[in-house]
């Protein structure tokens, strides 16, 4: 055959990865151990490390896009604990949601540093690196290709390196390494930082999956693993190598 024809159902707006999954977080502009905005720096390093995560970030002073005013359940809320003494800065991270429920708390994040700026952007950094990854992303629907016979398909050439026809095609050469859980696998980095997570469908070598705010699958062919997913309409098929 020349054409392999993968069925598989995208359940896109029903992921579930074992907690709610969320699309914004907000941070506040000004801690409330602080007499001004963005000490240190310390509001923009919290700021950026979400980013990275995959969210939307906003501060809690800044207007707030349309969908996050019409409903403030789709975003998580940080809250810094600082409990220093003269030895040492101490910074505990807590993630809230719309109904002031818990949840996640990060790592306590300490210095020794005798000086403040040194000390706070220590203990800020290490209370959000133990957060990473373990907050979910709300994903972004994804289109699917359609057919007359059945209602969600991919179509893989054998005898292309290119999966899917009229995909544009990223080549991403950092290795990633897989993890199993109960349901599929996730991938992290050598750092190791979670990058994608794979849940197993009903078709060998296809996973559904989620790669920050990407929703899409990954497929094997001609012994390569692609990541498949639409962005701005377009569809992309990413190239990854993965060692399982």
């Amino acid at each position: 055959m020349k054409k392999l024809v993968l069925l598989f159902v995208l359940f896109v707006s029903i992921f579930s990865f074992g907690q709610e999954s969320y699309k914004y977080v907000i941070v506040p502009k000004k801690f409330n151990f602080f007499k001004e905005e963005n000490k240190y720096n310390l509001n923009s390093i919290t700021k950026s490390f979400f980013e990275k995560e995959g969210f939307q970030v906003v501060y809690d002073t800044d207007p707030f896009p349309a969908d996050l005013a019409a409903n403030r359940c789709s975003a998580l809320y940080v809250n810094v604990l600082e409990k220093s003494n003269m030895l040492k800065t101490k910074i505990t991270f807590e993630i809230k949601d719309c109904q002031n429920r818990l949840v996640l708390t990060s790592k306590q994040g300490e210095s020794r540093d005798k000086e403040y700026e040194k000390a706070y952007n220590e203990s800020f950094r290490t209370a959000l690196v133990s957060m990473r990854g373990l907050l979910k992303i709300k994903p972004t629907e994804i289109e699917v290709v359609k057919s007359e016979e059945v209602p969600a398909v991919v179509v893989v050439n054998e005898n292309k390196q290119k999966p899917t026809p009229n995909a544009t095609v990223i080549v991403n050469e950092n290795q990633l390494f897989a993890i199993p859980t109960s349901n599929g696998f996730k991938l992290v980095d050598a750092e190791p930082k979670t990058i994608m997570i794979l849940k197993s469908s009903s078709v060998e070598n296809v996973f559904i999956a989620q790669k920050g705010a990407l929703s899409g699958v990954l497929l094997k062919n001609n012994n390569s693993w692609f990541f498949e997913y639409y962005n701005a309409e377009k569809l992309v098929s990413e190239k990854l190598e993965i060692k399982f």
